[in-house]
C-alpha cells in the first residue's frame, strides 16, 4: 500500500477548558481532536475523572510547549472527608472502611494539613497513572491486584483552610492549596487520615489555576456537558463532552457528523489563544521584515548568537534572561531562545531551544 503523506496541521494554539466531573482528561483531548479535525493535541497535566476545573490543552505545533506548561504548580480547591476511606481515595471508589469521627477531629485535621506544607514523601493512590513493572497502577488495581506503591516526592507549596464542619456521621475540611507537579491531593487526604487514625478520602477537587493560567479567565471554554458512552465490561467508563446547545448531535457518532464538527470546531477556535500569550516567558513580537530574519535563520541552523547590543535590539531582547520567545508572524515562526549567561572568555549568548511553525500571518492580515 502506498504511503500517504500526513496532512500538515493548520491548527496552532492553546485552549483553556473547564473540565466537568466524569470524563477523563483524555476524553476531553479526544473531543478537541474530533472538533478541530486535528490529530496533534495534548494536555498539560491530568485531572482525575471526578475532578473538575482547568485543563490546559495544546493544539498542533503548540504541543511542543506541553513540557513548559506541565511543570507549573497547580492550585486546587478541595474537600477532604473524614470517616470513610475508599479504593480510589476519592468519592467514586468502593468503601474500604468507615469510622465514627470524634468531636474536634476536623479542626485537628485542618492543623495537620497546615503542617504538611513543604517537601513530602507520600505513596500515590493505587488508582493512579504511576507505572509499576511497566503497567499503570490503575490498570493493576482494576484487575484486583493488591498494590503497595512506594512513597514518592511530592510538595505542598501553600494551603488556606476555608472551613471545616460535620456532615452526618462524618466530617469535612475545605481548603485551597497549591502543589508541585506529581503531587496527588488524594495522597494528602489519606495522609491526614493516617495521622488522625481515621479513614479519609478526597470528596471533591477543582483545579482553579495552573501556573499563571486561571479557570476564571474570560477565554476559558466553560459549560461543557458530559455524556456517558455505553459501558464495556472490564473497561473503565468512557465519556464524551459537548457544548450544551449541541444536543444529541454533539459527538462523532451523529448522523450530521461533518456539519456538526464544523460548527463545534469554529466555536472552539473562537476560544483559542496564541501560544505566546500563555507562556510565562518574555515575548518579542517581530515585524514582517528586518535584521531579525537573518539572525533567526542562523539560530534555526543551530547557531548560538552573541547577545551584542545590535543583536539584542534586532531581536527585541534587550533585558533577556533565561527562556524567551521570538515570534515572526509573517514567516509563521515561533522560537524559544535561551539567553545563556556570560562564561569565562565569552559574553552572554542566545541559544535556540525549540522551533515551532504555524500558518504565516503577515501584519496586514493579522488580527493580533
Amino acid at each position: 500500500m502506498a504511503n500517504r503523506k500526513r496532512r500538515r496541521s493548520t491548527e496552532f494554539g492553546i485552549l483553556l477548558i473547564d473540565k466537568p466531573p466524569g470524563p477523563t482528561s483524555f476524553d476531553v483531548v479526544g473531543w478537541v481532536r474530533w472538533a478541530l479535525n486535528e490529530r496533534t493535541v495534548g494536555h498539560c497535566g491530568t485531572l482525575d475523572p471526578p475532578a473538575s476545573g482547568l485543563l490546559v490543552v495544546c493544539v498542533g505545533e503548540a504541543t511542543k510547549l506541553v513540557e513548559h506548561l506541565t511543570n507549573d504548580d497547580k492550585r486546587y480547591r478541595a474537600r477532604f472527608a473524614l470517616g470513610r476511606s475508599t479504593t480510589t481515595a476519592d468519592a467514586e471508589g468502593e468503601t474500604l472502611d468507615t469510622a465514627e469521627v470524634p468531636p474536634g477531629a476536623e479542626a485537628e485535621g485542618a492543623e495537620i494539613l497546615r503542617a504538611l506544607i513543604g517537601e513530602l514523601e507520600l505513596p500515590p493512590p493505587a488508582f493512579s497513572a504511576v507505572k509499576l513493572d511497566g503497567k499503570r497502577a490503575h490498570e493493576l488495581a482494576r484487575a484486583g491486584k493488591d498494590l503497595d506503591l512506594p512513597a514518592r516526592p511530592m510538595a505542598l507549596r501553600s494551603i488556606e483552610v476555608l472551613g471545616h464542619g460535620r456532615d452526618g456521621e462524618g466530617a469535612w475540611i475545605e481548603a485551597e492549596l497549591e502543589v508541585a507537579k506529581g503531587t496527588y491531593v488524594r495522597s494528602l487526604a489519606e495522609e491526614v487520615g493516617r495521622q488522625l487514625g481515621l479513614p479519609a478520602h478526597l470528596a471533591t477537587l477543582r483545579r482553579v489555576a495552573s501556573g499563571g493560567l486561571q479557570v476564571d479567565d474570560p477565554r476559558v471554554v466553560t459549560g461543557l456537558v458530559p455524556v456517558p458512552l455505553p459501558e464495556i465490561e472490564g473497561r473503565p467508563p468512557k465519556w464524551r463532552v459537548q457544548f450544551p446547545s449541541d444536543g444529541d448531535a454533539g459527538g462523532p457518532d451523529s448522523d450530521d457528523q461533518h456539519d456538526q464538527r464544523d460548527l463545534v470546531g469554529a466555536r472552539l477556535r473562537s476560544f483559542m489563544s496564541d501560544p505566546w500569550d500563555r507562556l510565562p516567558f518574555p515575548v518579542s513580537l517581530l515585524p514582517d521584515a528586518g535584521a531579525h530574519e537573518r539572525l533567526m535563520t542562523r539560530m534555526i541552523q543551530g547557531q548560538r548568537l552573541a547577545a551584542s547590543p545590535s543583536n539584542c535590539a534586532a531581536l527585541g531582547l534587550d533585558d533577556a534572561e533565561g527562556l524567551c520567545v521570538l515570534v515572526h508572524r509573517a514567516a509563521g515562526l515561533m522560537m524559544l531562545v535561551r539567553c545563556e549567561p556570560a562564561e569565562r572568555g565569552s559574553g552572554r549568548r542566545f541559544a535556540p531551544s525549540r522551533v515551532l511553525r504555524f500558518p504565516p500571518r503577515p501584519e496586514s492580515t493579522s488580527g493580533h
